[in-house]
């Protein structure tokens, strides 16, 4: 059947809109996520590499430099891992709430900060978070781009935030709206289903503002890590110079009137 559309489509050359369907650029490589083994170091250890301590530092350093208004406040920290960062908001008398998609996680949080009384394991993209009721801030940092779907999930995120939703995220470099499907392996780190993505940073500013915050932003400066430090090209990349890109961003309920933000809505 195949060639013979090509037959058909080779004798009717003078129709310029008509082309062969195997000249079309589609480069998929096939894959059986369901049959994929977890892979060497695939648990809950990727979360404890030396550069996951470092760039964990540079956010964190990087989030309390920017004067936001943290302290006491009621948290939801979505995509937690193993809950190396909400500590930053109980050292601030914050109360935390933690919520992962992976029970192993959520195990190792438990072991790690018993403190943290409030954890469940919940997928942000299909699973309501009003059950949790509702937070002055929203956390989220590093969980965006292991996710399939994630306008639905900052649907959901911002369905339960007053306030400010932190955000930060791996991103590809366009000016346009767009976003990159990208396969990701097993590991406790990853994407739950093997398929996460890489937002433009368009696309993440768009989607804060049609999911209901009337102000976004960005810091001025980025945190001091070489992933957040890139020049724009509008190329696509996902990836330069042997380290990914990332942005930080800020959406807000109110305008705030921030010297370290800069305001992306027009």
């Amino acid at each position: 059947m195949r060639h013979f559309l090509q037959r058909m489509v080779g004798s009717r050359s003078s129709n310029d809109h008509l082309v062969s369907t195997t000249s079309y650029p589609v480069r998929v490589s096939a894959r059986s996520f369901e049959d994929e083994t977890l892979p060497d170091s695939g648990g809950v250890e990727p979360f404890d590499t030396p550069e996951a301590a470092a760039i964990n530092r540079a956010r964190l350093d990087h989030l309390d430099s920017l004067g936001l208004d943290l302290s006491g406040k009621r948290v939801l920290d979505v995509g937690c891992g193993v809950g190396h960062l909400a500590n930053f908001f109980v050292n601030k008398g914050c109360e935390v709430v933690c919520l992962d998609g992976r029970a192993e996680n959520i195990k190792k949080l438990r072991s790690l900060y018993p403190d943290l009384a409030a954890h469940h394991i919940t997928n942000v993209e299909s699973e309501s978070l009003s059950t949790f009721g509702m937070f002055d801030i929203v956390f989220c940092y590093g969980l965006l781009y292991h996710l399939e779907n994630p306008l639905a999930a900052l649907r959901n995120l911002a369905s339960v935030c007053t306030e400010l939703l932190l955000l930060e995220t791996l991103i590809c470099d366009h000016t346009l709206p767009i976003l990159r499907l990208e396969d990701e392996s097993l590991s406790s780190n990853q994407a739950l289903k093997g398929l996460g993505c890489r937002p433009s940073p368009s696309y993440v500013t768009l989607a804060l503002n049609r999911s209901g915050f009337k102000f976004v932003y960005t810091p001025m400066y980025p945190p001091e890590h070489k992933d957040f430090k890139f020049q724009r090209k509008d190329n696509l990349d996902a990836w330069r110079d042997d380290h990914p890109l990332r942005s930080v961003f800020i959406a807000s309920r109110t305008r705030l009137l921030n010297p370290n933000l800069y305001d992306l809505l027009k």
